[in-house]
């Protein structure tokens, strides 16, 4: 196995973008963000979007003000309650015809550390994927971002990190370490390949799994990992989130085109529909 090398630090949490739309699909974000923020001393801005453009302004004014009154008093509550949490909160209302662009444009204005957005479910059953607006945000948003789904709550059991050996899986297992010794629950590490028999494969699979044990294990954090053996991988990675009762998915949101490709665009998509716990993708930057 070659030297390993330092880590890059990253995994900071002292500013959360909440993107809520005040009803049942966002409750769990907000208040997911808001047990983040108070393990992390962070404080909170809440966005809303209201669909808004020249046309729809033009006919509908009585209409949109409507909008923006009921906007205004349930992200009011909204940060009230935040607020009671112990948590700092801003509000914005933005408007807009594009969720995924505002909700971007929003982590780059107030220089987010991690976007937090609930998950309303698939949209086409082809792709196996959730819908257009969160998987623009995972793709395209500056910073981290953390998928939850409905019901959801903060982790209490064990954090599962795939990792396929890139940089952007190892910025994943920095975050992943930290929440795991933060929470003080066990982390599990994976990576996948299409078949074992490929010696070169499995020796990258082997040695990324060790980085990342490594670096946990130094940070005293209860850890365990394998190399899987699966196609394709998300299907894997979901079936032990299940078996190890995970709930919590870490993942860098691209990587290298090494083992099966495990991160690249899709296949994040597909995991986040394909599992029942938050997923926390980790981007590049």
């Amino acid at each position: 196995m070659s030297e390993m090398r330092p880590l890059l630090p990253t995994g900071r949490f002292s500013h959360i973008l909440v993107a809520t739309e005040c009803s049942e699909y966002s409750r769990s974000a907000v208040a997911l963000a808001v047990e983040l923020a108070q393990l992390f001393s962070g404080r909170i801005t809440a966005m809303h979007m209201l669909f808004s453009n020249p046309e729809f302004e033009s006919i509908a004014l009585e209409q949109l003000r409507t909008q923006e009154l009921n906007a205004a008093r349930s992200t009011g509550e909204m940060k009230k309650w935040v607020e009671s949490q112990g948590v700092a909160c801003n509000v914005e209302i933005r408007r807009g015809v594009h969720p995924h662009r505002e909700i971007i444009d929003a982590a780059n204005a107030c220089d987010a550390d991690l976007v937090v957005m609930g998950r309303r479910g698939r949209r086409g059953l082809a792709r196996w994927m959730v819908g257009d607006a969160t998987a623009r945000v995972v793709a395209e948003a500056p910073c981290k971002v953390l998928v939850v789904p409905r019901g959801a709550t903060l982790w209490r059991k064990t954090i599962l990190l795939a990792t396929d050996g890139s940089r952007y899986s190892e910025r994943a297992g920095v975050v992943a370490t930290i929440l795991a010794r933060q929470s003080a629950i066990p982390l599990r590490v994976v990576s996948v390949v299409e078949s074992k028999g490929n010696q070169k494969r499995m020796a990258l699979a082997t040695e990324a799994v060790d980085r990342m044990l490594e670096h946990a294990r130094s940070q005293e954090v209860v850890v365990s990992g394998e190399v899987l053996e699966s196609h394709p991988p998300a299907d894997a990675l979901a079936a032990e989130a299940l078996r190890v009762g995970a709930d919590l998915v870490v993942s860098g949101s691209h990587g290298r085109t090494g083992i099966e490709r495990v991160f690249l665009g899709s296949v994040v998509e597909r995991l986040i529909g394909k599992v029942s716990c938050p997923v926390l993708a980790i981007k590049g930057g």
